[in-house]
């Protein structure tokens, strides 16, 4: 996906950098302080169901939880904030144990190979301050549990997730959302609204159907993604005020009609960021009739 000089893994990667930092004002930190005895026994459950991968064998009794690699604690109640098994080629259903984490606040699981549904204890009740979760690259299936709405940041990336998005999420209050490449359907358009804060949003390559026209674009969204859907309607023209700092714009092969909004963005996004549609016309399209 072409989004400027800027690719969408480094903005998740200065994402991750920013709420490290956030974690360090609250308290936080990677090691070591004396770890809860539940969380403990929490995490050495994930490791179990995780099939004891090598790369997690520093997670055992000689030191506290805490100075586990990819583990961060609170400061002050030992309780584990972070939990980051990334990138390690597990194959393994959801491990269950996370729900006991009950003070867990971002959780990053990507690109292993976790399969099945995701739990529906992500989020309230069960872990009612997670707000940050990556599960994208895996082989997730089933639909999107409504506790998600609860997240900020959401990342579902490249998983095997179908059916619509849950209702809740219309009142989500999401920062970020990325829902590309899965096989997802329906109407997305309860994502958007005037005075939501989301910023970015990509929904690639999926099956949303929704009128695009009817759509308002939050203020501070600046990264719009939603190539290789249904999508119809017209671009509203809302997408081509001067305020709008563009990072990423793409609506290209959906169904889309009508001139194209004459903006900043129609010169930085060429052509392919609005082909394959199916009569959008005018700048950087041929010029309508």
């Amino acid at each position: 996906m072409h989004l400027g000089k800027k690719n969408p893994r480094d903005l998740m990667a200065t994402l991750l950098a920013v709420l490290a930092l956030a974690a360090v004002a609250r308290g936080d930190v990677a090691a070591p302080a004396t770890c809860d005895k539940s969380d403990t026994a929490a995490l050495l459950a994930v490791k179990s169901s995780l099939g004891n991968p090598p790369a997690l064998s520093g997670w055992n009794s000689t030191a506290s939880c805490c100075a586990w690699k990819g583990v961060t604690c609170n400061a002050t109640s030992g309780r584990v904030t972070e939990l980051t098994v990334f990138a390690l080629n597990i194959s393994s259903p959801f491990p269950a144990a996370v729900a006991n984490l009950t003070a867990l606040r971002s959780l990053n699981l990507a690109y292993n190979r976790l399969f099945g549904a995701i739990p529906a204890f992500l989020g309230p009740p069960a872990l009612p301050s997670l707000t940050f979760v990556r599960l994208d690259g895996n082989r997730l299936s089933g639909t999107v549990p409504p506790s998600l709405a609860a997240a900020l940041d959401l990342s579902l990336v490249g998983n095997l997730l179908a059916g619509p998005l849950p209702p809740a999420f219309a009142a989500a209050r999401f920062n970020s959302l990325d829902l590309a490449d899965n096989q997802l359907a329906g109407d997305a358009s309860l994502l958007f609204g005037a005075g939501k804060p989301l910023n970015a949003v990509r929904l690639s390559r999926n099956r949303f159907r929704f009128d695009l026209g009817r759509v308002e674009l939050p203020e501070a969204l600046d990264i719009f993604v939603v190539d290789h859907n249904l999508v119809f309607g017209s671009i509203p023209p809302a997408a081509a005020a001067k305020t709008r700092k563009w990072l990423a714009f793409d609506v290209s092969f959906n169904q889309l009609c009508g001139p194209i909004p004459q903006g900043r963005y129609t010169r930085r996004f060429g052509p392919r960021h609005f082909a394959g549609n199916k009569c959008l016309c005018g700048q950087p399209l041929p010029p309508c009739a």
